[in-house]
């Protein structure tokens, strides 16, 4: 199906009609139906039209009360499938009364071949290294860790995206939003890759953040937020280090540690590039493909 204009938020008050005026024939005659929206995932079940629905934050779907009427909506078998991006979220559903055998964990994923003309890492950088975080970063990111690396003699940090939130006076050099394509660039440029996120992010529950899959691909040690859907991935000593997200100088420890030992922090960088080939998308459109498929009887 084309691009269409009339599944933009404005339409959501009206339940998308004018897309299901055009569409709702395709839709009811389809052997399968996808959609990461629960908006329109309501509107589908309002329609009674079969389908399967991908959740990300589950925290957000439950304060805006639209948990229940999807869950009731799978109940019936109108929903007939739930993903979820973590096995984190995945608990979270089946303890609002999701039945566990259809619930299918697929969390983000990376393009490989997007990295791999990436410069391999270079353990003697250590010795000064640079450390890199993607994307917009606030305080419930991991600012405050940020700008406390960022006051090691040793080392420098660069955000390649937006602060969110005011800096306090920490030497952070902030590169401006790039586009993606040029993302591999920016990695290639890094030591280190930190995700800082913090326990009291609303959607650090369930996260599966795509750049978290981007810095593995691009084969540099990572840090990262010792958070239950992060662990998931990042296992603490074979393929990244873990820290306790409030603790600034567990930070600050684990950039020594890997300073302290090169060859350490160069089989990470290879196990995690290694683990990223798993999580391509096209190993994720398959998994999805075959569920869905397979549980429409197509």
């Amino acid at each position: 199906m084309c691009a269409t204009p009339w599944l933009k938020s404005h339409w959501k008050a009206f339940h998308f009609a004018p897309f299901f005026w055009i569409y709702g024939r395709l839709l009811k005659t389809a052997a399968s139906v996808y959609t990461r929206s629960v908006p329109i995932s309501l509107s589908l079940t309002r329609r009674k039209i079969p389908h399967s629905l991908e959740i990300h934050d589950v925290a957000a779907i439950h304060r805006t009360g639209a948990l229940e009427p999807v869950l009731a909506a799978y109940r019936r078998g109108v929903v007939r499938n739930l993903f979820s991006i973590s096995r984190a979220a995945a608990q979270m559903l089946i303890e609002h009364g999701a039945e566990p055998t259809r619930i299918h964990v697929c969390p983000s994923g990376v393009d490989p071949a997007m990295f791999r003309k990436i410069q391999p890492f270079d353990p003697r950088r250590l010795k000064s290294p640079h450390i890199v975080y993607v994307g917009r970063i606030s305080r419930d990111r991991g600012l405050d860790i940020l700008e406390r690396l960022s006051t090691l003699d040793c080392c420098r940090v660069t955000v390649v995206g937006e602060l969110q939130d005011p800096p306090r006076h920490s030497p952070i050099q902030v590169v401006p939003f790039v586009s993606h394509r040029d993302i591999p660039k920016y990695l290639e440029e890094a030591d280190i890759l930190v995700m800082p996120y913090q326990r009291h992010l609303p959607h650090a529950a369930s996260i599966s953040p795509m750049k978290l899959f981007e810095a593995m691909a691009a084969g540099r040690p990572i840090i990262v937020s010792d958070l239950k859907p992060i662990r998931e991935i990042i296992e603490n000593g074979r393929n990244g280090l873990c820290v306790d997200p409030d603790d600034p100088e567990g930070w600050v420890a684990a950039v020594q540690s890997l300073r302290a030992n090169p060859d350490l922090a160069l089989r990470f960088s290879q196990t995690a590039r290694n683990d990223a080939a798993t999580y391509s998308w096209e190993n994720r459109a398959c998994t999805i493909r075959d569920v869905v498929l397979r549980n429409s009887g197509a």
